[in-house]
C-alpha cells in the first residue's frame, strides 16, 4: 500500500510564490500542490499550471481552512500579516514554511513558537542558507572547535533596487503599513539571508543562532521615494562579545554586489562569495581547506526539507529558534536616525526596464569600510 503524499496549500503565488507553484508543479518533490490562497481573483488564468491542474484558489485562509486542510502550507504573504496566518495553520493541525522575515517582535516568535510546540506541528523558516548542506557541514565544524573560537566577522551584499521593485506592492520600503510595522529595508528583507546565516554558524547548537546583544548603526536613504533607509552599515556585539560587522545597500550600480565575507576564527580565516566553492579557508599552520566535497543540495532545499518533515517529524534546523536574533537586530537598527544621503552624491539612472537611483562609488565605499573594520564616519566617508 502506497503512503499517501503529503498535500501543500500555498498562501501567496505571486512575485516569490510563483516559484513555490513552479517547483511544486514542474517536478515531483514527493508532495501535491492542492490549494493556494491568493488575493488575485484572476490569479488561475494567469498562471497556466494553476489553470491546467484545476488547483483551487481561495480568497483567504480562512475560506480554505472551511473547505478544506493540508499538511504543510507554505507562506510567501507579507511580514505583517505571518504572525496570524502562522497561528491559524497550526491551530487547525498544519505544519508550516514561512518565508523570511517570520516577524518583526519577539513576542510574536515566542507566541508562534509556543503554538508549535503545543499543536506538535512545526514552523520552519524560508531562509535559504541554513538548508545548504555546505552551511550546516561549515557549522558542525565550528561546533566540533575546529577552528577555535570566533574572533571577528565582516560581510558585504547588496542587492540593486529600483522603481519597479519598490511599486510591486503598498509596503515595500515603508516603515508602516496599514498602522503596522514592515521594516522593511535590505537589512530586514532582501539581504538578510546573509547576516541571518552569520548568526546562524555562530549558533550553540545546531538548532540556535547567537544571541545580538548591541548594535552601533549608520542608516542612510537615498532613495527619495521610500520612507525606511536604503543603506545600512552596522557593527553588532554577539553575547559571547563577538564583533559582527554587517554592509547593505539597494542603492549600488551593480545589480548584484557581494555577498563577501570574511571570518576570523582563532585557528582558521574563512572567506565566502558567490563564486564556488562558496566557504574557503586557511588554517593557521597554511594549510587550506575548501567544502567543495559537499553538495549544497536543490535549489528549493527548504521546500524538500520541510515536506520530508512532514512524515519525518523533524522539523528542519530553521526554525524560531534560528531567527531570534535577527528578529531582534532588526529592531534595535530601526532604532537609530536615518540620514538622507547628500543630493549630489545620488544619480538617477534609466534603463529599458527600470528606473533606479545610486549612490557614486557606495560600492567601494562600503567595501573600505569593511576591509577596515569601521563604520563609514569613522572613516571620515561622509554620505549625509
Amino acid at each position: 500500500m502506497s503512503k499517501t503524499r503529503p498535500r501543500v496549500v500555498l498562501v501567496g503565488a505571486g512575485g516569490y510564490g510563483r516559484l513555490y507553484v513552479e517547483a511544486l508543479t514542474s517536478q515531483d518533490m514527493g508532495a501535491e500542490l492542492t490549494a493556494i490562497c491568493d488575493i488575485d481573483p484572476n490569479l488561475a488564468e494567469r498562471v497556466p499550471q494553476i489553470r491546467q491542474r484545476q488547483i483551487p484558489v481561495y480568497p483567504t485562509l480562512d475560506a480554505f481552512f472551511a473547505k478544506d486542510s493540508a499538511d504543510l502550507a507554505v507562506l510567501v504573504s507579507p511580514v505583517h500579516f505571518h504572525t496570524d496566518m502562522v497561528l491559524s495553520c497550526l491551530e487547525h493541525g498544519v505544519n508550516v514554511l514561512c518565508e523570511k522575515p517570520l516577524c518583526l517582535t519577539v513576542k510574536e516568535a515566542a507566541a508562534m513558537q509556543e503554538a508549535s510546540k503545543k499543536t506538535g506541528k512545526f514552523l520552519c523558516i524560508g531562509y535559504q542558507l541554513n538548508y545548504r548542506r555546505d552551511v550546516q557541514a561549515l557549522k558542525r565544524d565550528i561546533l566540533l572547535g575546529r577552528f577555535g573560537k570566533a574572533k571577528h566577522i565582516a560581510v558585504y551584499h547588496g542587492f540593486r533596487r529600483g522603481a519597479a521593485y519598490y511599486a510591486r506592492n503598498n509596503w515595500a520600503g515603508r516603515i508602516t503599513c496599514q498602522g503596522r510595522e514592515v521594516f522593511d529595508s535590505p537589512f530586514t528583507n532582501a539581504c538578510a539571508h546573509h547576516f541571518q546565516m552569520l548568526t546562524f554558524l555562530l549558533g550553540p547548537t545546531m538548532r540556535t543562532a547567537c544571541d545580538i546583544e548591541s548594535v552601533q548603526a549608520e542608516l542612510y536613504r537615498a532613495n527619495p521615494t521610500i520612507e525606511n533607509y536604503d543603506i545600512a552599515a552596522l557593527r553588532f556585539q554577539t553575547a559571547q562579545g563577538l564583533p559582527l560587522l554587517y554592509y547593505t545597500a539597494h542603492p549600488i550600480r551593480t545589480e548584484f554586489w557581494g555577498p563577501v565575507g570574511v571570518l576570523e576564527f582563532e585557528n582558521a580565516t574563512i572567506t565566502y562569495t558567490r563564486e564556488k566553492p562558496v566557504f574557503r579557508g586557511v588554517m593557521a599552520d597554511g594549510s587550506a581547506f575548501d567544502y567543495s566535497g559537499v553538495a549544497p543540495g536543490a535549489d528549493m532545499q527548504k521546500l524538500m526539507d520541510a515536506i520530508q518533515a512532514v512524515d519525518s517529524g523533524d522539523p528542519p534546523l530553521c526554525g524560531v529558534e534560528a531567527d531570534l536574533p535577527h528578529i531582534h537586530a532588526v529592531r534595535l537598527v530601526q532604532q537609530n536616525p536615518i540620514t538622507p544621503v547628500r543630493s549630489e552624491l545620488v544619480q538617477p539612472v534609466h534603463t529599458d526596464t527600470d528606473d533606479f537611483y545610486c549612490v557614486k562609488n557606495l560600492e567601494q565605499m562600503l567595501v573600505h569600510c569593511a576591509e577596515n573594520r569601521a563604520l563609514p564616519s569613522e572613516l571620515g566617508i561622509q554620505l549625509g
